[in-house]
């Protein structure tokens, strides 16, 4: 255990290494959802398809920060967008979490809701059309390792803000030396 918590600390040590590996990690788990819907036929909710793009859009802004400089006004952008981003995630798979385990009744659905937030905050038809999902929100059918997609997400969300709040504190603590 000494031994795990060594190699853990290492890692986070390296601001960059822990980026590219988010960034990998969020290649890895889009790559992972169209193997899911396509390849298994889980057809995805609109909540799933948020986080989707969620992950999508954490790819350029992780590998960003692994090649920016710690200390410029870009790399500072960066992590704040990626903070973010990654809070916008949690909520959203808490969300989704939350459907699932207290079902709303049959005639309620996640979809008016985001569809309604869409028209609200003037998204395209291009995002509208990326929203339409057929998917059910509270369907907890699909697992991994005993997890639902949703729960699975909020933990990898979760392990984003940790690993993120360390990269804010170890570029305080750098300024303030």
């Amino acid at each position: 255990m000494k031994a795990l918590a060594a190699a853990l600390s290492r890692f986070v040590a390296i601001p960059r290494r822990v980026a590219m590996t988010l960034g990998f990690a969020c290649v890895g788990l889009v790559g992972a959802s169209i193997f899911v819907q396509h390849v298994l036929g889980v057809e995805p909710c609109p909540l799933c398809i948020v986080q989707r793009l969620t992950y999508l859009t954490l790819i350029p802004v992780f590998f960003g920060l692994a090649f920016t400089q710690p200390p410029s006004r870009a790399h500072r952008g960066l992590l704040w967008g990626a903070a973010l981003l990654t809070l916008v995630g949690l909520g959203v798979a808490g969300y989704q979490t939350e459907l699932q385990l207290f079902p709303p009744s049959v005639t309620e659905s996640c979809s008016p809701s985001l569809a309604y937030m869409l028209e609200t905050m003037g998204a395209g038809d291009i995002l509208a059309q990326l929203f339409h999902a057929g998917g059910d929100c509270a369907d907890t059918s699909f697992k991994i390792l005993g997890l639902t997609l949703a729960q699975a997400s909020l933990l990898i969300f979760t392990a984003f803000a940790a690993l993120l709040g360390n990269l804010v504190w170890l570029r305080s603590r750098r300024q303030d030396a």
